[in-house]
């Protein structure tokens, strides 16, 4: 037999066994759901710092000076009448206001219903010390309430030109209670106490 022939033959032989035993081709085909959620956004604004003065006039003394005469150089001065220093009862609180302590903004699916602000004392931020050369006073602060702003938050959207939308502005009363250090309670004693920390929380209802 001519060898082209059988060189053909033996080809063709090859083709069709790799076609006999060669896997066929398979694919499987599925489709996937996509879902996708997009956050509210809240920026939260606060004061790094809350710095309050209790002043005399608030401690219940509203004169600090007064007048008792003539004195021809020999005269003694009256120490009995009314003076102007006068103290509130140990364990009464002081009540001061932060008129405006933070603002929200969010994005235009938030509205200012849908937002909650919280302010609380952190743990372990309720005592404010004064150890100023003297024993330890301390000055216990909670949270009265919270305050709204007197500022309109529509009106000042309708101003300002931001990225997002100003939802609320609001502020807080504070109250301080002074004692010792094993917790007695006195009147307020005058010095710069430190240490209070609060905690402001702005929450989207229903999250």
């Amino acid at each position: 037999m001519n060898k082209k022939v059988l060189g053909l033959l033996a080809a063709s032989a090859a083709v069709v066994g790799s076609a006999i035993f060669a896997t066929p081709a398979r694919a499987v085909q599925q489709e996937v759901e996509v879902n996708l959620t997009v956050d509210e956004v809240l920026f939260l604004r606060t004061f790094e710092t809350v710095s309050l003065r209790i002043s005399q006039g608030e401690l219940g003394g509203a004169i600090d000076k007064d007048f008792v005469g003539t004195t021809d150089g020999t005269a003694l001065i009256d120490v009995e009448q009314d003076t102007g220093v006068e103290e509130i009862n140990p364990g009464d609180n002081v009540t001061k206001e932060v008129k405006e302590l933070y603002a929200v903004y969010g994005n235009g699916d938030v509205d200012e219903d849908d937002v909650s602000v919280s302010i609380t004392v952190s743990p372990g931020g309720d005592m404010l010390s004064n150890n100023a050369g003297r024993n330890e006073i301390l000055a216990k602060m909670s949270v009265v309430g919270p305050l709204e702003s007197e500022r309109n938050v529509d009106d000042l959207n309708d101003d300002l030109d931001l990225d997002g939308t100003l939802l609320r502005i609001g502020g807080v009363e504070l109250a301080f209670e002074f004692q010792e250090d094993d917790g007695t309670a006195i009147t307020p004693q005058a010095g710069d106490y430190t240490g209070g920390r609060l905690t402001v929380e702005a929450t989207t209802i229903g999250s």
